[in-house]
């Protein structure tokens, strides 16, 4: 709280300068006003269930993480923060904070020149409806492609950091894999797709005989012959996709512009990876020699080639980098990223004991996580992460619904804030 007063204080003072444009001029601003409308809502939720430990989540520790990453990219990129967005997000981190901590609220209400008392003051009303896409968006750029990037370039850099990526975004699928969400789409039309879980899928009968009719259909089509090693895991994939994001995961085509998304946050990417990044069409590759990265770029799954550096014995060649880029993207099919050298096996095993809680066993059941997680901050129960979070992290898949395993997102959200470095000395 001391951290939170002495910031509020500099971007009260003009100390930090503030941008006076519109809050819509940009995807960055739109995603924060929209996360404080949906956490403003999900905060009065838990209050009125009288979920406190979940109000106390949503209305400090994931208000408070949406504005630092919006901070974070605001200074990768140079940008001055939106000044309507700031004084919006201190004004409402007061009055949705003070059932909980009234002093400290009563405290930074007087700092924002503010009368009377914020106890008495009105619960903040959302300024647009929650937008589910902007959700998405902001997910898909600020988690998963920084993720996904950071542990391809560990693997990239075995033998030498690269000095440039080259980021290939693709508007669509190959025709076999259009074909395949044809058919998905089909059946779910007719509410014959089943969209459970794996560990669902396992003991339901009736979803099993649903999935073996759209699987037998698919596998009997003539066409997709070729591709017939790949028509399980990719079919599978997008159903367990659909089944967490809804619908919108069977689309051929992305729901968004990814390469305008993308493009607006290269500097964030390039703080991320500590290198030049370039945005570039799959269908259009810079060089032949990134043809394969190219190739493997799907949407909603861009693919990264990491160009060498041109002299030293020690660089690895462009070609190498190349590859690890081109078979990173069908982790998309829901396989993960191979493991850096020195991250811990995803394998289930028991993380050692770390002085900032007790001993912790991997837990690759996400139900069975998220309950874990919903009594503690980190999974071995101390106040600062530790080896078992860097291990579980591994192990985690990179997508996990907020709606149904809340904890375990925050949770995810919170240690990927930390780079592969810093995780590595837990």
């Amino acid at each position: 709280m001391p951290v939170f007063t002495e910031a509020m204080k500099a971007l009260l003072s003009g100390e930090e300068p503030l941008d006076d444009k519109p809050e819509d001029t940009n995807f960055l601003d739109k995603w924060l006003a929209n996360e404080l409308n949906r956490l403003v809502l999900e905060c009065k939720n838990y209050y009125v269930t009288m979920y406190y430990r979940e109000a106390l989540r949503t209305g400090w520790f994931e208000f408070c993480a949406a504005f630092d990453q919006y901070r974070d990219v605001c200074k990768a990129g140079k940008r001055k923060l939106n000044k309507a967005l700031v004084m919006r997000y201190l004004e409402w981190q007061m009055i949705i904070f003070s059932p909980i901590a009234p002093h400290f609220c009563e405290h930074g209400w007087s700092l924002l020149g503010k009368t009377g008392s914020v106890l008495t003051s009105r619960w903040p009303e959302p300024t647009k409806p929650v937008d589910s896409l902007i959700v998405s968006q902001g997910d898909y750029m600020l988690n998963k492609v920084p993720h996904d990037f950071i542990k391809l370039l560990e693997k990239a850099s075995k033998n030498g950091k690269p000095e440039q990526a080259t980021v290939y975004v693709a508007k669509r699928y190959p025709d076999w894999k259009v074909k395949v969400l044809s058919k998905l789409r089909e059946y779910h039309s007719k509410s014959a797709l089943p969209l459970v879980t794996p560990d669902e899928m396992k003991s339901n009968d009736k979803a099993k005989e649903q999935w073996k009719a759209v699987m037998t259909d698919i596998l009997s089509d003539a066409s997709l012959k070729p591709f017939g090693k790949h028509l399980g895991p990719f079919a599978a994939f997008k159903r367990d996709e659909a089944a967490a994001l809804g619908d919108s995961a069977l689309s051929d085509e992305s729901p968004f512009d990814e390469w305008a998304l993308i493009s607006e946050f290269v500097e964030y990417l390039q703080d991320k990876l500590g290198l030049k990044v370039d945005v570039a069409s799959s269908e259009s590759p810079a060089a032949p020699e990134h043809k394969d990265a190219a190739t493997t770029a799907q949407p909603g799954k861009p693919a990264v080639y990491f160009a060498a550096p041109p002299k030293g014995a020690a660089a690895p060649k462009s070609k190498a980098a190349g590859k690890a880029a081109g078979k990173a993207a069908p982790k998309a099919e829901g396989k993960k990223a191979p493991a850096a050298a020195k991250a811990a096996p995803a394998a289930p095993a028991a993380a050692k004991p770390s002085p900032s809680g007790g001993s912790f066993s991997v837990l690759k059941d996400l139900k069975a996580l998220n309950e874990h997680l919903s009594t503690r901050s980190y999974v071995a129960g101390g106040y600062c992460p530790s080896s078992g979070d860097a291990t579980q992290f591994d192990a985690t898949p990179e997508i996990v619904s907020a709606e149904q395993y809340p904890h375990v997102a925050r949770w995810r959200r919170h240690i990927l804030s930390f780079s592969p470095e810093q995780r590595g000395k837990w």
